[in-house]
């Protein structure tokens, strides 16, 4: 069930949300990261013919601002059940996961990164989307975050992947929140929790679409693959990086897309766990009937022995998209991932979903960004944004 939690000040915006119309308020809320990127394109439902259209535009043209407002102070409860205080500090903030960043971006917070954990080399699209983050101290991660440093920066609210790391960042008095997750509910939480943390009505919004949506998907995926038996789900490997070569197991987001998608992750019943090691002759022992390989693993050489099993033989291997974060990991665009995994796990039965089409909607929705038909065609392969 949808479970939209918008903290507004304004009695207009709550009957306008109370009316249905969150949907068109959408990008125009967003003004900002589109302007600083490429803009983003006019949601088809604001048209001069939609009925309230001009009402909903007037009145968001008169209150920007009180929506992309924070309100502090206030209590969150991160991801390890503490509950940590901000203040108006908080407006500035250090996120040292680097999948969480995305989160943040897509919550309407990337002019508040002030430290990220992520690199323009390492995420371009990130970057091209939220070109403000350049601006900010970039490749910090947790393990050589300086506290000091982050003080005298005036952070007031810092993301990082674990509970250890964010009870000693709180002994230095930084207000730190564990945003970590390993399944798909969890990320729901997560994400309602960083929405709390950036305390604004736009972020509360976003986080209610996305919600939406994701359930959505995960239920049209439950409908056509809930009468499959065992054997007609693949046994699919996913290999995380070719040297050394580690692939995902167990008790992880990619387990989850797998099952989800209509799959079995080939390694889960004897590896659990993210990047594993793993040998080429345990591999060539599970013999899946499907792998997929993230976009960052590096390239198959043309004589590894991985190119004998009957999966490359079948022509059953396929590169991971990568957009603004690697779709097959921790970050939002897992819901891409779920509708592009059951494509290539079940074609037959999802041979009528247009994944462009939805790439480039989701884009638009939640990173407030029009991809071009080239964009789309670059992220599907895995491929970094065309040099200018």
């Amino acid at each position: 069930m949808l479970r939209c939690r918008l903290l507004c000040s304004s009695s207009l915006m709550l009957g306008l949300l109370s009316a249905g119309l969150a949907a068109p308020l959408a990008a125009p809320l967003a003004a900002p990261l589109a302007a600083s990127g490429q803009a983003a394109a006019r949601p088809a439902t604001q048209t001069e013919s939609t009925p309230g259209a001009h009402v909903v535009g007037q009145a968001v043209a008169t209150m920007p601002a009180i929506n992309n407002i924070p309100v502090y102070p206030r209590t969150v409860t991160d991801m390890s059940g503490t509950s940590v205080a901000l203040d108006k500090n908080a407006h500035n903030i250090a996120d040292l996961w680097f999948a969480h960043n995305e989160i943040t971006v897509m919550l309407g917070g990337a002019e508040r990164i002030r430290v990220t954990a992520d690199k323009p080399e390492d995420l371009p699209w990130l970057f091209k989307i939220a070109p403000m983050l350049r601006s900010a101290e970039t490749g910090i991660r947790p393990d050589i975050a300086n506290p000091e440093d982050l003080l005298n920066r005036h952070i007031g609210l810092v993301f990082v992947p674990t509970r250890a790391k964010a009870e000693d960042l709180r002994k230095t008095g930084l207000p730190t929140l564990d945003a970590h997750y390993t399944t798909l509910p969890q990320m729901l939480t997560s994400l309602d929790m960083t929405a709390d943390a950036l305390a604004t009505p736009y972020a509360h919004l976003i986080a209610a679409q996305y919600r939406q949506k994701l359930e959505e998907v995960e239920q049209r995926l439950q409908t056509r693959t809930a009468a499959l038996p065992a054997a007609a789900r693949p046994r699919v490997l996913h290999i995380a990086r070719l040297s050394p070569l580690q692939i995902d197991g167990a008790d992880t987001l990619i387990d989850a897309w797998i099952q989800a998608a209509g799959g079995r992750n080939a390694a889960a019943a004897d590896v659990s766990g993210n990047h594993r090691p793993v040998t080429f002759e345990q591999i060539a022992a599970w013999n899946p009937d499907m792998i997929i390989i993230a976009a960052n693993a590096g390239t198959v050489a043309a004589d590894a022995p991985l190119r004998t099993l009957a999966a490359f033989r079948q022509g059953k291997v396929w590169t991971n998209p990568q957009g603004v974060f690697p779709w097959d990991r921790y970050g939002c665009e897992e819901l891409l991932q779920l509708e592009w995994a059951a494509q290539k796990i079940h074609p037959d039965l999802f041979r009528d979903l247009d994944l462009r089409r939805e790439v480039k909607a989701f884009y638009t929705q939640f990173f407030r960004y029009t991809l071009t038909d080239d964009d789309v065609t670059r992220i599907l392969a895995g491929q970094p944004p065309a040099t200018p």
